[in-house]
């Protein structure tokens, strides 16, 4: 009997392990955007993937990584097919109107990405009809429309499902230029030593920074999200993350600068100390 009970207490302590009853989160990524995220012999990797995997160990949660197009993301994320959205993410008011946002962790800036051999400046690239690849469904396509379309500036604008497709096509002469986030511009700069070259940077005002991204209301993972970004900003984990891939990158606090048009932003913070 006694060999019984033990048996019996021996299996209730397995079944309690936290190992085994740690919630396990779908994180959607769109791996077409080094050096956030991408994808190296299979595997997803980049800095948020990275930084997503240490938030989960250090906040006793388990992830898995769904590959989807970046414009169907926040669909994604709303309906429920996903729990987090894991990708060089740009914060705005109106996204903010659809889901909820972790404290922000990068500031970025915009750059005009040309072949080596071009003779266009940013300023010439965004005007005179010339041609100007884009990723569709982010903010950079809403520069181009609103900051540069709208304002009188006649350009061809050339959507793209990933920006690694629009990088082929400025490879192969299709594009005039392409419009992109700077940490990725530089990327596909090594990966293409002596054909491109920036031909401008634009430095958003107000800043542009990037965040993780939950389902609005889901109060409890971004606690999480947002107290793990913390901690591994603190013990140095995020600075070995992010100079895995950019080596030469400047880390700067988080949580980075909060927007007051952002309302998982309003004080209290979920999972700051106040």
């Amino acid at each position: 009997m006694r060999r019984l009970f033990c048996s019996l207490v021996a299996a209730v302590t397995v079944l309690a392990s936290p190992a085994l009853l740690a919630k396990t989160y779908v994180a959607g990524i769109e791996p077409s955007f080094p050096p956030w995220a991408s994808v190296d012999q299979g595997q997803f990797v980049g800095i948020a993937p990275d930084a997503v995997r240490a938030i989960a160990k250090q906040q006793g949660f388990d992830v898995k990584f769904r590959s989807l197009s970046f414009d169907s993301l926040i669909p994604a994320l709303k309906a429920g097919k996903i729990d987090i959205l894991v990708t060089g993410l740009t914060v705005t008011p109106a996204r903010a109107k659809q889901i909820d946002f972790s404290v922000p962790w990068w500031t970025i800036k915009l750059d005009v990405l040309v072949p080596k051999d071009s003779k266009l400046t940013a300023k010439t690239a965004l005007s005179d009809g010339h041609t100007v690849g884009v990723q569709t469904g982010t903010t950079n396509y809403e520069y181009l429309r609103d900051d540069v379309v709208a304002k009188g500036n006649k350009i061809n604008i050339k959507t793209y499902a990933q920006g690694t497709t629009a990088l082929q096509d400025l490879l192969i002469g299709r594009l005039d230029a392409q419009f992109l986030d700077d940490d990725t511009a530089r990327q596909f700069m090594a990966a293409n030593p002596g054909k491109l070259r920036i031909a401008g940077e634009i430095t958003p005002n107000p800043p542009q920074v990037y965040a993780l991204g939950v389902k609005k209301g889901n109060t409890a993972l971004l606690k999480k999200l947002n107290a793990g970004e913390v901690a591994i900003y603190k013990s140095g984990q995020w600075k070995s993350i992010v100079h895995k891939y950019m080596p030469n990158a400047k880390i700067t606090p988080v949580p980075g600068k909060m927007s007051d048009d952002v309302g998982s932003y309003q004080k209290p913070v979920p999972g700051l100390t106040q």
